[in-house]
């Protein structure tokens, strides 16, 4: 593709959209480049036959000019004046400015714009001038958590555990998940799940959501990690990456979720778990397993099996990631520092590009960030093992700065002995309850429907 007259463009998609509009090249020739994907570029040679401004992934931008100064001017005042737009406020500040727009501007031909729940996040982001020094929900949670009050009963609990049973550290094992999320908009390539606020940028259209799942023990050594991939077949070039240490699932969702928190306990934790005892020759000893209040963990007749197993399970107490879980204390900030120094977006917005950038990275740092010297570290730094969370409990408030309202009507597993049988059996019973509630307001609902279609 001759591209040499063109040179003055700066975009290179817009580029290749001039030159597919002036005759000289044909969509599938640049689709086959596999640089641009076939959508992107037909909005861009969409864009440029009608005279605007080609965007990243080939849509026009959706305001002018005239209407960015006076959705700008808005916010602004807003801001300076201490309080700020939500999500949901910008987006109807935006679509009244679409809708008054004159009918003279529109052309008949073009599509309904609409406001995507993600784009104003984006458009604060663009526009750092507007970011709002008011407490996000997630930190206003977090101060609620942060005290001695909040902490002491879970790391009470923990410290009953260890003088009873007298853990090894190469039996206390942890397992947390890191969201990947990859983008040329911004450095910061990896977030926890628990850091993302309400609101949060999603992942570019042409890139599914994608977790990583880790699970390692006190004495500095992990299981086998497992990167859960949005997608019906892995793609080839994600399959670069599958070794002892890392394995890459594709499934439907690029979440944890129930159905496959249980497949990685049954064909990852627990064979694993019970492989480190053999090797270790402690069968016999008890073990200990750490993990945070995800809603995929409620999940009471999974947690029965480690009873028989000789296993104690106990959950986190909501919010105090940044304090008490092993793995956010220091190795998954290696891993965001390792990817974030070693991955290289591409030029393009080719999601074959994308994941052979990530292909080129993962395996390096996630051995960076499960040395054994960082994982003992990030033990020692939670205050999870035995008499070394008093240092831990000390540098906090006494009381929560924050009081807040339990807004959760789900069983309160949080920050529990979930293992314990008397405990099981009343969190089984509540589950069996809340879905027998479930049913029977589903067939009141399909009894006023059939009486209604009689009437």
């Amino acid at each position: 593709m001759r591209s040499f007259q063109y040179r003055h463009i700066e975009s290179r998609l817009e580029r290749v959209a001039t030159i597919i509009s002036n005759g000289e090249a044909r969509v599938a020739d640049a689709a086959n480049m596999k640089e641009f994907t076939r959508s992107a570029i037909d909005r861009a040679v969409a864009a440029v036959e009608k005279g605007r401004k080609v965007g990243q992934n080939g849509r026009p931008e959706l305001f002018n000019k005239e209407e960015k100064e006076t959705i700008f001017g808005v916010l602004k005042i807003e801001c300076e004046s201490g309080t700020s737009y939500n999500a949901a406020q910008m987006r109807k500040l935006m679509n009244t400015v679409i809708n008054d727009r004159k009918k003279d501007d529109f052309d008949e031909e073009d599509e309904e714009v609409k406001i995507s729940k993600a784009y104003p996040y984006q458009y604060t982001k663009r526009n750092s001038e507007l970011k709002s020094s008011l407490p996000r929900n997630v930190d206003i949670q977090r101060l609620s958590a942060s005290n001695q009050q909040t902490l002491l009963p879970f790391f009470t609990l923990q410290q009953n555990l260890h003088d009873q049973h007298h853990y090894s550290n190469s039996l206390i094992f942890y397992i947390d998940e890191s969201s990947l999320r990859l983008s040329d908009s911004f450095s910061s390539l990896v977030f926890h799940p628990s850091d993302i606020p309400a609101g949060f940028s999603k992942a570019p259209m042409n890139m599914p959501n994608a977790t990583l799942v880790v699970a390692a023990a006190a004495d500095g050594y992990s299981l086998k990690s497992v990167v859960l991939w949005s997608c019906r077949k892995l793609p080839d070039e994600l399959r670069l990456v599958l070794s002892s240490q890392l394995d890459v699932w594709g499934e439907s969702e690029g979440w944890m979720i129930e159905a496959l928190f249980l497949k990685y306990t049954e064909e990852v934790l627990l064979p694993g778990i019970t492989q480190r005892r053999e090797t270790l020759k402690k069968n016999d000893e008890r073990c200990l397993l750490l993990l945070d209040s995800h809603s995929s963990r409620a999940q009471p007749d999974l947690w029965k099996m480690f009873v028989d197993s000789s296993m104690d399970v106990v959950t986190f107490v909501p919010h105090t990631t940044h304090i008490a879980q092993p793995l956010d204390r220091g190795v998954f900030a290696v891993f965001k520092k390792t990817i974030n120094a070693n991955y290289e977006a591409p030029s393009s917005s080719s999601v074959v590009l994308r994941r052979e950038a990530l292909a080129d990275v993962l395996p390096q740092a996630l051995q960076t960030s499960l040395l054994p010297s960082t994982i003992k570290s990030s033990f020692a730094k939670s205050g999870v093992l035995s008499h070394q969370w008093h240092e831990v409990l000390a540098k906090l408030p006494k009381e929560p700065s924050v009081t807040l309202k339990k807004r959760t009507k789900r069983f309160d597993y949080f920050g529990k002995l979930i293992t314990d049988e008397e405990f099981l059996i009343e969190w089984k019973k509540e589950k069996d309850e809340r879905k027998e509630s479930k049913n029977e307001e589903k067939d009141n609902e399909e009894i006023e429907k059939a009486l209604f279609e009689d009437e």
